[in-house]
């Protein structure tokens, strides 16, 4: 993804706080995950590697299966939720 690095906002918020477009990150993807999506993701970008226990743990509260790929620069990795549709019993 040699691309990333060129990247620029589109919209930069007054506060650069780190935890806020954590935030911003998971919710999204939270929403999919609560409207029952077969399968959710970041828009086909990676997700901050700080997020994802955050991922893990929705994943699993929500039946789906948390895929996580490859890494990039330290700071983010590839990312997709898939719903289970069978159970363990």
């Amino acid at each position: 993804m040699k691309f990333i690095k060129n990247l620029k906002l589109f919209i930069r918020f007054p506060d650069q706080s780190r935890s806020f477009s954590l935030g911003v990150e998971f919710g999204r993807i939270w929403e999919k995950i609560e409207r029952g999506e077969n399968i959710v993701g970041n828009n086909g970008f990676p997700i901050r590697i700080d997020n994802k226990e955050l991922f893990i743990d929705i994943c699993e509260k929500y039946n789906y299966l948390p895929i996580f790929g490859k890494e990039y620069f330290g700071e983010w990795i590839e990312f997709i939720g898939i719903k289970k549709m069978f159970t363990k019993n």
